[in-house]
């Protein structure tokens, strides 16, 4: 008889759904939530004395990889105090892999009720923010505060976007299964379209993209459930026109836009001579972007090996004062994409790591496609951001790669 085994599950199912619930809005909270956890999961398996392998090993390994490296990058550091603040932020690439030899598997079920409780926090966060920012635009007179930091409020538009984009596909895959909200179809689609329209008012760029990338892989979902190919794409075709629409109307996010376009437009056409001379007035978010991007490129191959934990942030600098970069040196900017940032300051072991733990991810797509969905909006937002470079990132990663690699074959 298998009667005992729901009892001894049942507390810890609960777990990673209310972690997962807590993830887009409880910032403050989430340390104290991530350390009851792993006392709970430590416990109960000291208690069970059973101890599970990951199913997906090879990501679990990746990812306390790249902690490990940061431990040794703080033997060489020459700031040991930057060093340590830093391993202390990234805490979450070793507890996680703990915990995956803690928790039980999680079968199709479960995942489930983890993706669903992620998507009842991402409307929570709305439910949070919203109302607050269409208070000071009305009291105020100012429609800009509902727009990109005024709007995300506690927390990086962009992170906030990356969130809602993934919650975005849940919806999108709960309506192709016919699993509705509160089973209203209405109540359904009215939660996509405030999701879609909350994206695009967030005014990230980044997180433009991800919204984009959303409808796209809805086609590639759809058709994997028996849809029809030409039906899918006139309703992702309908989401991103909707999207776009918001986005042109709103002064913000349009104007966004305009400038990353202008941005390029001047780098396409400027001289390289003359961009030194002018690089003390880069200041666009796109324009700063191309200046980190070289200088921690510049750093990487300087550093094949990684510039020490904590040293990497000074060595940009460097590089910033030596190309006039004076704006992104000031700001002390890092690379603004992640894996350009791993590299500089982990070498190509580091930059191995995390793409190794992404690759063995997305090959769950067959078993678990929001798996997929997961990797490619993370892939996309890595190469505009260091996405990984402060807690909202870093919990946020390193719970979904627990997450997907403790899923099992039961289905």
């Amino acid at each position: 008889m298998d009667l005992p085994t729901p009892k001894r599950t049942a507390h810890w199912q609960n777990l990673l759904p209310v972690l997962a619930f807590a993830i887009p809005w409880a910032k403050r909270g989430l340390p104290t939530l991530i350390g009851f956890t792993v006392v709970f999961a430590i416990a109960h398996a000291l208690r069970v004395r059973r101890f599970t392998r990951p199913s997906n090993l090879v990501a679990i390994l990746c990812l306390g990889a790249i902690f490990l490296l940061l431990l040794i990058g703080l033997t060489f550091s020459t700031h040991p105090d930057e060093g340590l603040n830093e391993i202390g932020i990234k805490l979450s690439f070793l507890i996680f892999p703990l915990l995956a030899f803690f928790l039980p598997g999680i079968d199709k079920k479960q995942s489930g009720q983890i993706q669903s409780a992620f998507l009842c926090g991402c409307l929570l966060f709305i439910l949070i923010t919203l109302p607050r920012a269409i208070y000071f635009t009305i009291h105020n007179n100012d429609i800009y505060y509902l727009n990109y930091y005024q709007l995300s409020w506690y927390m990086h538009p962009t992170y906030a976007a990356v969130y809602m984009s993934l919650a975005l596909f849940t919806l999108v895959e709960l309506g192709l299964r016919r699993e509705f909200i509160f089973t209203s179809r209405v109540f359904h689609s009215i939660c996509i379209a405030i999701i879609t329209v909350f994206i695009a008012l967030l005014s990230s760029k980044a997180g433009y993209l991800s919204a984009l990338l959303v409808p796209l892989l809805s086609i590639v979902r759809a058709y994997q459930l028996g849809y029809s190919v030409i039906k899918s794409m006139a309703t992702a075709g309908l989401s991103i026109v909707l999207f776009l629409v918001v986005i042109y109307i709103v002064p913000v996010s349009s104007v966004r836009v305009q400038e990353a376009v202008s941005s390029i437009q001047l780098d396409e056409s400027t001289p390289e001579t003359s961009s030194l001379e002018a690089s003390d007035s880069h200041n666009s978010s796109t324009q700063v972007r191309l200046a980190t991007w070289h200088a921690a490129l510049h750093v990487w191959m300087n550093n094949p090996f990684g510039s020490g934990t904590g040293d990497t942030q000074s060595k940009l600098n460097t590089v910033y004062l030596q190309r006039n970069e004076r704006y992104a040196a000031e700001r002390h900017y890092n690379a603004h994409n992640e894996f350009l940032q791993i590299a500089a300051e982990l070498g190509w072991l580091g930059l191995a790591a995390l793409i190794g733990c992404m690759i063995s991810i997305a090959r769950l797509w067959s078993q678990d496609f929001n798996s997929l969905v997961f990797v490619a909006i993370c892939a996309l937002n890595f190469l505009f951001e260091s996405f990984l470079e402060v807690q909202a990132g870093i919990v946020f990663f390193s719970f979904w790669v627990l997450v997907y690699s403790k899923r099992t074959a039961n289905e």
